[in-house]
């Protein structure tokens, strides 16, 4: 909630108001901003800005929200804009209320929303995901979504940042990218201890961020595949020289998609290790099965079916043994 105030609402030069400095950094598409200058010129700004006066200097008003409207009043050349000046906030409150005015809008991507959650964490010491989303009316998973984006390296960071204005089409560091590349960095580092030990995250987070600088990818949820991957590298179901030259390989090769490594080296020990799970749950199902009023013809055709089909894979099985 905005802090309580008297409700002053004024008209001022909005060359007297700047930007808060304790806002989240929002990113604004250009085309967008276009948009609004084009409305504004038509009807001017309609709905007031809201301000609090700037502790520091006499006459200035520091921007709690219309950041779009008070850039497109500069940019036209407005003489005056509508302000509502509340009181001046602390920091923690200034924060919040940028949360709770700004958590259901479209200008906040999530790269803004996590930089943002890192000043509420500085400020109040607050690490817990269901405390935080309380504060700040986002939901738990927004949080844990953007803490995992904060864990990236700062230089991958930045680059979300330069391209947040752009248009998600023309974005090649996006956030849902870094999102599966830190999931795919954390599995394979948990399911092959050996890549941990070569290669540090910030390296690999770089080695897959490239792939799809270099355009090795076919989408972001390649990366997904690398989470089946790390799944059989836990088992000993493949050998495990092929896993870990399949891993380097992964992180070391720029050219290599994801997809197409866990195909080669782990799909088939990743389906039936999937089938097996699916029998274990067929075979729960049967014991508990009650025979008391018999079999319908329906579940004894099947089963007869599923006998058959066994038989051909054991016997198949054992000529291959």
């Amino acid at each position: 909630m905005v802090p309580p105030s008297n409700d002053e609402q004024l008209a001022v030069d909005p060359r007297s108001i700047v930007k808060n400095p304790n806002n989240p950094r929002l990113y604004f598409n250009d085309e967008r901003l276009d948009q609004l200058r084009t409305s504004l010129q038509e009807t001017g700004v309609l709905v007031p800005l809201i301000v609090y006066r700037d502790p520091e200097q006499d006459g200035r008003y520091v921007l709690l929200d219309g950041e779009r409207r008070w850039r497109s009043a500069l940019d036209l050349g407005f003489s005056e804009v509508p302000v509502r000046v509340t009181d001046t906030p602390s920091p923690v409150e200034n924060v919040l209320t940028m949360f709770n005015i700004h958590a259901v809008r479209e200008e906040w991507s999530l790269v803004a929303i996590a930089l943002s959650l890192r000043e509420v964490m500085r400020l109040t010491g607050e690490q817990a995901e269901g405390r935080l989303a309380e504060m700040t009316g986002l939901t738990r998973s927004t949080v844990r979504r953007a803490k995992r984006l904060l864990s990236l390296p700062e230089g991958e960071l930045d680059l979300i940042q330069k391209e947040a204005h752009l248009d998600r089409n023309e974005q090649v560091h996006r956030e849902d990218l870094y999102l599966e590349i830190e999931r795919a960095e954390s599995v394979l580092r948990k399911a092959v201890p050996e890549i941990a030990n070569e290669f540090s995250r910030p390296e690999v987070i770089r080695q897959f961020a490239r792939k799809r600088e270099e355009g090795s990818l076919r989408a972001v949820t390649d990366f997904r595949d690398v989470g089946k991957f790390a799944d059989v590298a836990k088992t000993s179901m493949v050998d495990r020289e092929s896993i870990v030259r399949a891993a380097r390989n992964l992180v070391k090769d720029v050219e290599a998609n994801p997809t197409e490594v866990y195909e080669k080296v782990a799909a088939r020990a990743y389906e039936q290790k999937e089938l097996a799970r699916r029998v274990e749950l067929i075979t729960e199902s049967l014991d508990g099965l009650n025979l008391d009023g018999g079999l319908s013809e329906a579940l004894k055709r099947r089963l007869e079916s599923l006998r058959t089909k066994i038989e051909a894979i054991l016997d198949s099985a054992g000529d291959n043994g």
